[in-house]
């Protein structure tokens, strides 16, 4: 009998042991009902940012450094993923909620818009969030797109533009007609025009458009020669330093005349410069900027604070902070009075809605062309 005890005694045992799992935690101590003396714990918030590549001294780049600001301020993971050049951005932002990201932000397009109507609800913890959005957004609620008002930045840029040229020719060289890249010129030909100079342009197009400095220089020389532009704006990603290159050149071949170059979607004046690369920074008088992860910053405050975040599409400009040019020292120093007037008479009418830039947003193609003809000296009819 007593060895039967001991054996039950042993089993008993045996049990308490692998029912404890050979844990070597401490226990945790009861909290009662209603108790404060124990919050609950809260998942870090995690971003990431899926762009074709970094360093483009431009829109990734500025995306990218904004995303860090946010991640270190609000003490947030945040991860770039770079596909390439024509890389797969749909399975990079699939595999982004998969890895259970908290935010989830790549540029808005179509493709990416069909997939989240139809699996945006398999991730109810993600919250995806689409800049430059060209339309309305109803792919879940937990899809949100970014819409901005980039004619306001560049209305702002050919003030400067068009009040400072010397010869009344100021140009804007773009990457790939599309309605995105149509609202920065549309809003650059206003500008320049108030300005007092007439706008002339071209489209780098082909197969590489952010990536072809060689052809931007080529197109802003031949705007030059063939119609004395002085003033030059890239808005072509990468390509845009082949524009940069041609007015250093320009400089050096005509000294006695004065050719200025506007960056683009960063302060390009202030990287050029922090780079080391002063010949580029000098010829950059100011950039006219969008800041497209503007609204993360409410949106990881919103969730950390336990809420949810409004979908569907939200609009920003100028009036929001998110729209503006690059008004640093140096084009302080070397803008001209009237630029710098013209710019802050011009955003103080924005502000209070004395004045609406008009955008290419919600004109067809055929109000366009004729926008385009009437207001600039090389009209060349829209293809998109």
């Amino acid at each position: 009998m007593k060895k039967v005890l001991s054996l039950i005694l042993v089993l008993v045992l045996a049990f308490a042991l692998v029912a404890c799992g050979g844990s070597q935690e401490e226990p945790v101590e009861p909290v009662e009902q209603g108790s404060n003396t124990q919050e609950p714990e809260t998942k870090k918030l995690s971003m990431c940012f899926i762009c074709e590549a970094l360093g483009d001294n431009s829109f990734n780049d500025a995306s990218d450094n904004s995303l860090k600001e946010y991640a270190e301020k609000y003490d947030v993971e945040y991860f770039c993923t770079q596909v390439g050049a024509g890389g797969d951005i749909i399975t990079a932002t699939r595999e982004a909620a998969q890895n259970g990201y908290s935010i989830v932000t790549t540029m808005y397009n179509a493709e990416v818009i069909a997939m989240l109507e139809k699996e945006a609800a398999d991730y109810p913890d993600t919250l995806f969030y689409l800049f430059t959005a060209t339309s309305d957004v109803d792919a879940g609620d937990n899809v949100v797109g970014g819409f901005f008002r980039s004619c306001e930045a560049a209305y702002m840029g050919g003030l400067v533009a068009g009040s400072m040229s010397e010869t009344n020719v100021a140009a804007f060289i773009g990457g790939q007609e599309s309605v995105n890249l149509y609202d920065w010129m549309v809003g650059y030909v206003q500008g320049v025009e108030r300005g007092g100079s007439s706008p002339v342009y071209s489209w780098i197009n082909g197969e590489n458009p952010w990536s072809d400095p060689a052809k931007a220089k080529e197109l802003a020389k031949s705007l030059k020669n063939n119609y004395n532009a002085d003033m030059f704006w890239g808005c072509a990603g990468q390509s845009g330093d082949g524009v940069f290159q041609a007015v250093i050149e320009l400089r050096e071949a005509e000294p006695d005349k004065m050719f200025w170059a506007l960056g683009v979607d960063s302060d390009q004046h202030a990287i050029f410069e922090a780079n080391g690369k002063d010949d580029i920074a000098e010829v950059i008088l100011t950039s006219c900027m969008k800041n497209p992860m503007g609204p993360v910053g409410g949106f990881i405050e919103t969730l950390q604070a336990g809420g949810k975040v409004q979908s569907g599409l939200i609009t920003c400009g100028i009036k929001d902070g998110a729209c503006k040019i690059a008004e640093n020292d140096y084009y302080k120093a070397n803008a001209t009075a009237e630029a710098q007037k013209l710019v802050n008479d011009a955003r103080d009418e924005v502000m209070s809605g004395a004045i609406e830039i008009m955008g290419s947003y919600g004109l067809s193609i055929d109000e366009l062309n004729k926008f385009l003809e009437e207001h600039t000296l090389n009209y060349q009819a829209a293809n998109m």
